[in-house]
C-alpha cells in the first residue's frame, strides 16, 4: 500500500495532496515513497481529522522546529 493513501494530508475523495496542492493520479499514488511531509492519520472522538486539520498541525509542527532568534 502506498504512503499517500495512509497520509493525513491526502484527501481520498479529491485524490489531492493538500500540502503540495496537487491532484495525484493513480501512477503518482502507486509510486509514492518516503515523503518528507508524511503525517499519520490522527483521530478525535473516533473520527479521522480532515486533511486541512492535519495540514494545520503539520505547519505548526514545522514552524516549532525552526530556529528562533539570534544564534
Amino acid at each position: 500500500m502506498s504512503k499517500c493513501v495512509q497520509c493525513g494530508l491526502f484527501s481520498p475523495m479529491q485524490k489531492e495532496c493538500v500540502w503540495f496542492k496537487k491532484i495525484l493520479t493513480q501512477p503518482d499514488i502507486e509510486a509514492s515513497g518516503d515523503c518528507t511531509y508524511f503525517t499519520e492519520i490522527m483521530y478525535e472522538d473516533g473520527e479521522p481529522l480532515t486533511p486541512y486539520q492535519h495540514l494545520m498541525f503539520k505547519r505548526q509542527d514545522i514552524d516549532s522546529k525552526k530556529m528562533q532568534g539570534p544564534v
